[in-house]
């Protein structure tokens, strides 16, 4: 089978037009309680229990970023309104710890803090919307 040059085999395909703006707050509602289960799980669990390299601390970190990831898309836009400036840039500072610096630079008082109460407290917030 001989192509010429000009025969691409990997043609490019339009873009698809988002047609269903509803889709898009069920993900975000969805992974919001999603958030809000792993916050609640670790919570269950005595502080004692929460230290680097426990499962407790690994779900608390994904969850953070699962959280810092929902602020940067587009579609999030009305959640994100009704959070501050401050917090926003919190969510998005523990993030990058958790996922670029290591758990050696994080605070362990500070995190559970966070996961424990601050998390759950801003999710039941933002689930709120639209209600």
């Amino acid at each position: 089978m001989n192509f010429e040059l000009t025969d691409n085999p990997y043609p490019l395909r339009p873009r698809r037009v988002k047609r269903f703006r509803g889709h898009d707050e069920e993900n975000i509602r969805r992974e919001l309680s999603q958030i809000l289960l792993r916050a609640r799980s670790v919570a269950s669990r005595s502080r004692a229990e929460f230290a680097d390299g426990t499962d407790a601390y690994d779900v608390a970190s994904m969850l953070i970023i699962r959280l810092a990831s929902l602020t940067e898309r587009p579609e999030f836009g009305p959640w994100a309104a009704m959070l501050t400036d401050d917090e926003i840039n919190a969510i998005r500072t523990m993030r990058n710890i958790v996922a670029h610096a290591g758990y050696a630079s994080m605070n362990d008082d500070i995190f559970w803090e966070t996961v424990t109460r601050n998390v759950p407290e801003l999710v039941e917030r933002l689930l709120s919307y639209g209600e």
